[in-house]
Parts: structure tokens; C-alpha cells; sequence
């Protein structure tokens, strides 16, 4: 899908929330699939799974809710899962960074497949964390805590990499979330140095954005990246909960700090449980709305955005609002532009 030519922003309102405690605890990322289907990558001390869950929610709690995995190093299973991408087939693939490997399972949660070793030489890992396909379909891959990126084929044949530990251009520290573009291009989450770091399909350092802080275009501790089909690039701010929205050329647009109502399945869990409603009238329900320690952020085709709201343990999601413009109604960059709003 190319790009128009610009975009006229017209919001970004919120949709829904998905998901509730208990049955998505600790969401750390999303994976969609066909019908709506979307699947929810869980992580907690002792815990690891794939919930599947529906973009229309649940009406009610099954004695049998959907999902796959389990912790353990086992083939199929997992620790400190971090990561999740659909392959090109359709295939779930899973980073892993206590068990320092990918892990590639079907859509019924079947194993199919897994690379990776611990280590610091080509084709090692110490702590996998944020992956993506590229155009090739190779898979690109954090090694956070040997500080660099690392390319790879669908069986896992290592390809490349590049970066070291620092503060540079080109240079990380515990690098974490990672997306690609439609053109090849390679958008990392500095973790350590608040920032994100954009190369070119082989390595090379185009441009960065982002510093330490806590006002616009600042991070604390960022974690996930994603990129729409409009160039728009999303970086969850983990330390300041919140997700930031920037343009192509890494110019703040955006702040998500929440705005979660009751998900259809809490509500009617709810109305089952008359000691949580008296005890929920007692708190401070403002509260309830604000995003705490996203983990990662994704967009779907339908430009929906889907928020991993971690320590809230559900899902918020938005709704992108635009309208593409050709070259007739938007216009070459102006030398001194300005925007006056009335």
C-alpha cells in the first residue's frame, strides 16, 4: 500500500476497551487474526500464555476460554515472553527473553518451529525482545541486552546485524521495541537512552527523535513501536503510561493517556458480583481511565489502535479518523509555516 500523498487529521477518538482482570492479566502485546480475532500475549512471574480474545469482545465468562501456552522452556512454551508478529502465513512468532529464542506456533497454538540460543556471537541472543518482518519477509530482532539488531531468514539463518553499546548515532543502550516499514526502513526503541532511532533496510542511521523527559515528544523508559501505513509512528512512553503519535519525519502529533470505560465482559461480570459494586462506588473512578505501563502499541489494517494497557490488564483501543489527500490538496513545504487554529 503506498502512501497518499498527505493526511487530514480529523481525531483519533476512543473505541472500546477490551478484556478484563483475571482473564487477560498482564497484557504485554496483540497479534490479529482472521474475523476479528485478535490474541493477546500474556506475561506474569510464574505465567505465560495466548489468550484468544475478539475485537467485539466478550459478552460473558466461558468455563472454557480460548488460548494456548504455558511456562516453561519446553518447544511451544515460555518464560519472559516480550514480543508477538503474524507471519506471513498466518504463523504466530514469539520473543522470548529468558529462554533467548524465537518461537513460531500456528494459529491453533500447534509448535511449528524455534531458533535462537543464548550468547553474544552472530545468531546468539541475550534477551530478544521487539521484532518485525521485513519487506523480504526476513525477521529483524532487538538483542537488547547485547545492544544491537539482528537479521534473520523465516528458518531462523542468521543474515546480519549492527549496532554496539552507547549513546550515538547507531549506538543503544538495552534496545526493546522494533518495527519496519513498507519501505525497508528499521524504527528501534532506545530503551536506555529515551529515544527512537530510525536506519535504512542495511543498517544505516537515518535519523532519531525523542529525549529523556516527560512533556511532548519526551520518553521515560519507552518500550514498543509501531508504524502505520501513513508513515505515522506510535511508541508506547512506558515510564510516563502513556503512548506518544509522531509523523513520518518525528514530529509529536498525538499523547493516548487513556480513556478505558467497563469492557462488555466486566460489565456483566459485575452485575453478578454485588460486593465489587459497593466496594468499586467507594474508589476513585476517575482513575480507571488512565493507561499504566503499556508495554506495546499496534495498528491494524482498519487503523484501529490497539494499546496493551499492561498493569490494568485489558486492552484499550482508538480509532484513527482521516482523510487522504492528493497532491492537488496538500501542498510542497512551506518555508515558514505556520498554523493559526480558531
Amino acid at each position: 500500500m503506498a502512501r497518499p500523498h498527505g493526511i487530514l487529521r480529523a481525531g483519533f477518538p476512543y473505541l472500546t476497551t477490551l478484556g478484563m482482570r483475571r482473564v487477560t492479566n498482564f497484557p504485554t502485546d496483540v497479534a490479529f487474526g482472521e474475523d476479528n480475532k485478535l490474541f493477546i500475549l500474556m506475561r506474569s512471574e510464574g505465567a505465560a500464555t495466548i489468550r484468544i480474545w475478539s475485537v467485539d469482545d466478550m459478552e460473558q465468562l466461558t468455563d472454557e476460554l480460548e488460548g494456548f501456552g504455558s511456562y516453561g522452556s519446553e518447544d511451544g512454551q515460555f518464560v519472559w515472553p516480550v514480543s508477538m508478529i503474524n507471519g506471513p502465513d498466518g504463523d504466530l512468532f514469539i520473543s522470548d527473553e529468558w529462554n533467548h529464542r524465537i518461537t513460531r506456533l500456528n494459529q491453533k497454538g500447534e509448535f511449528v518451529s524455534k531458533f535462537g540460543v543464548q550468547g553474544d556471537g552472530d545468531g546468539e541472543f541475550d534477551g530478544p525482545s521487539g521484532f518485525a518482518f521485513d519487506p523480504d519477509g526476513n525477521i529483524v530482532v532487538t538483542d537488547s541486552k547485547n545492544h544491537r539488531i539482528q537479521r534473520y531468514s523465516l528458518d531462523g539463518k542468521y543474515l546480519g546485524g549492527f549496532g554496539t553499546f552507547g549513546s550515538g548515532e547507531g549506538e543503544f543502550n538495552l534496545p526493546w521495541g522494533l518495527d519496519v516499514d513498507e519501505n525497508g526502513d528499521i524504527y528501534v526503541v532506545d530503551w536506555g537512552n529515551h529515544r527512537v532511532q530510525v536506519f535504512d533496510t542495511d543498517g544505516n542511521f537515518k535519523n532519531s527523535f525523542g529525549e529523556h523527559g516527560n512533556g511532548e515528544g519526551q520518553f521515560e523508559r519507552p518500550t514498543g513501536v509501531t508504524v502505520d501505513a501513513h508513515g505515522d509512528v506510535y511508541v508506547s512512553d512506558w515510564g510516563n503510561n502513556r503512548v506518544l503519535q509522531f509523523n513520518a519525519e518525528g514530529q509529536y502529533i498525538w499523547s493516548f493517556n487513556g480513556d478505558a470505560t467497563l469492557s462488555k465482559v466486566a460489565r456483566n461480570y459485575m452485575l453478578t458480583n454485588a460486593v465489587s459494586n459497593r466496594l468499586r462506588e467507594t474508589g476513585r473512578i476517575e482513575h480507571e481511565r488512565y493507561l499504566r505501563r503499556p508495554r506495546s502499541v499496534r495498528i491494524d489494517s482498519e487503523f484501529r489502535l490497539f494499546i496493551p494497557d499492561y498493569e490494568s490488564y485489558r486492552i484499550q483501543v482508538y480509532q484513527k479518523d482521516f482523510i487522504e489527500l492528493d497532491e492537488t490538496q496538500y501542498s510542497a513545504p512551506l518555508r515558514n509555516p505556520t498554523l493559526e487554529v480558531t
